[in-house]
């Protein structure tokens, strides 16, 4: 007599190797390499700015927590009876929360760029100024006011974490559903009941409040971000797709609707995280890695284009070098092309730099979230305006030289002080450090106003960002107080003699020539298309 061949269910009985359970493993192996590849590419390109502004650290975090979800859930049907009532609810009260707010952390990285661009574009010293920190119900309030959009996100994390961990193990050791031998309350059930009852209450509260509330709040915040990275539009692809997961595992954990009972013998109520963690994962590593590869042919054009530009004056395309596809453009594409060209040369960028930055800097704060370089070369250049116009310089305008110039340095240069700091060569940075190494920096603003005209007595080498040195005249007189002799010995023990207005000449060579590469062919063709449209 042949065997009989019941039908594999998920029933919490043994392990279903079955065609579907072995699709399921197959599924979990293939999206896991398949992943690990995406990573791979991602890591690969991790110097790329596009790249680089999403904190890859936090992205890989946030994609390796909830992958580890996906493929627990994933296995929840061959494993059957073997994957415990108990393992669940640790993995939906702790892991999966846990996972969405390091996603969350990564979608209010964009609003954390936005505003720090926008307080950059009023007054870059804004972000320079901090304060220091008072342990009352007040001054606590005023720190957390001060937080950046992510901080709060890392911050809210590690307190929803502790507050849902603390009822977790109440109910946990509490309730007979997960343990026969042991309890205060709730009945004494069977594995597929062991997921149903009001145990899981709070584990659907934290979910909601990271998908239904935080979501939602970090879309309303960014709702006016429209940047060239595709940063903005990849939160909101990642928001939107974190919402329904949470209402249709209570539909499916909770329903007696036959039709959803039929479908939960198969495919776990959990499961029904899954599309939403696939389009989480996907938008996170595709999006960036699409506009790392696009930022390659675009930077290799321009310099091609820009060192035969320098030997002829032709108003040829400047995707010359590009594929024979190219040919089949429309006229009024060609025309913007043959307009570029000239625009987008090193001339034109020296000439905006020295007569209309500022347009420039704007389109770079609110579209590439790169401002911190053209606000450097704008300071730059007013501190050369500023100071290569005397023909002699006092000990006292000396030493106001070499003060503002470590504002810019401390405030725009220095990775351990800026906000959003530059990005130079390591031995231009390394050669700035040491001409401005006998100066001390303090950020933080005095707490009375009656304390910021002036710096401290016997504090002479400490620059504060509060004091705004920069917008000082230069006719300091060295000789207008009886001090004179111990200004000029104090002015040499901590100016370097090699301290000239060119202090930043390398550097700003360094960052001018990124921008021509990056920003400058971005703005001139979202200038040229606009005058177009």
């Amino acid at each position: 007599m042949s065997p009989i061949l019941l039908p594999r269910i998920l029933d919490g009985g043994r392990p279903n190797l079955d065609a579907l359970g072995i699709l399921y493993i197959v599924a979990a192996i293939v999206y896991t390499l398949v992943l690990a590849g995406e990573l791979y590419l991602l890591y690969r390109q991790r110097t790329a700015f596009c790249v680089r502004i999403r904190n890859v650290k936090i992205v890989f975090a946030a994609v390796s927590i909830l992958h580890v979800y996906l493929v627990l859930v994933l296995l929840v049907y061959p494993q059957n009876g073997l994957f415990p009532c108990s393992a669940e609810f640790w993995v939906m009260s702790v892991f999966l929360p846990s996972g969405m707010a390091f996603f969350q952390a990564c979608n209010a990285r964009v609003l954390t760029a936005y505003e720090s661009q926008n307080r950059l574009r009023r007054n870059f010293l804004e972000g320079a100024c901090k304060k220091r920190v008072s342990y009352t119900p007040k001054g606590l309030w005023e720190a957390w006011q001060d937080l950046d959009a992510a901080s709060k996100v890392h911050v809210g994390t590690i307190v929803g974490l502790i507050v849902s961990f603390i009822p977790a193990v109440i109910l946990f050791f509490g309730s007979r559903r997960f343990h026969a031998t042991y309890g205060a309350f709730g009945p004494i059930v069977g594995s597929i009941e062991c997921r149903r009852g009001a145990e899981w209450v709070p584990s659907i509260f934290v979910q909601l409040f990271w998908t239904a509330i935080v979501g939602p709040w970090i879309l309303w915040k960014i709702r006016r971000v429209q940047d060239i990275h595709g940063w903005a539009w990849q939160t909101r692809l990642a928001v939107l797709a974190g919402l329904p997961g949470t209402p249709l595992w209570m539909a499916f954990t909770y329903s007696k609707i036959p039709g959803m009972l039929s479908i939960n013998k198969f495919f776990a109520p959990a499961g029904w995280f899954i599309p939403s963690l696939l389009v989480c994962q996907q938008v996170l590593i595709i999006i960036p890695l699409r506009e790392a590869f696009k930022a390659q042919p675009r930077r290799s054009s321009l310099v091609s284009s820009s060192s035969s530009s320098s030997r002829s004056t032709d108003t040829d395309t400047l995707t010359s070098t590009r594929s024979t596809s190219s040919m089949a453009k429309t006229t009024a594409q060609i025309t913007l092309s043959k307009e570029l060209k000239p625009k987008a040369s090193m001339q034109a960028l020296e000439l905006s730099i020295e007569h209309s930055i500022e347009s420039l800097i704007d389109w770079a704060a609110s579209r590439e979230f790169t401002a911190e370089n053209t606000i450097f070369l704008r300071e730059v250049r007013n501190f050369r305006r500023k100071w290569a116009s005397l023909l002699t310089v006092t000990t006292a305008q000396r030493r106001q030289m070499f003060t503002e110039a470590s504002l810019i340095f401390f405030t725009l240069v220095d990775p351990f002080t800026a906000e959003t700091p530059i990005n130079i060569e390591y031995k231009i940075f390394r050669s700035l450090q040491n001409t401005f190494s006998t100066l001390e920096y303090d950020p933080y603003k005095p707490p009375s106003r009656s304390n910021t005209p002036q710096s401290p007595s016997g504090r002479d080498n400490v620059v504060c960002p509060w004091e705004d040195v920069l917008t000082r005249p230069t006719s300091i007189d060295s000789n207008t107080t009886s001090s004179s002799s111990s200004s000029t010995s104090s002015t040499k023990s901590f100016v370097p003699s090699e301290f000239t207005e060119d202090v930043f000449g390398a550097a700003f060579e360094s960052i001018k020539y990124l921008v021509f590469t990056n920003t400058w062919p971005r703005y001139v063709e979202a200038e040229l298309a606009g005058n177009a449209s």
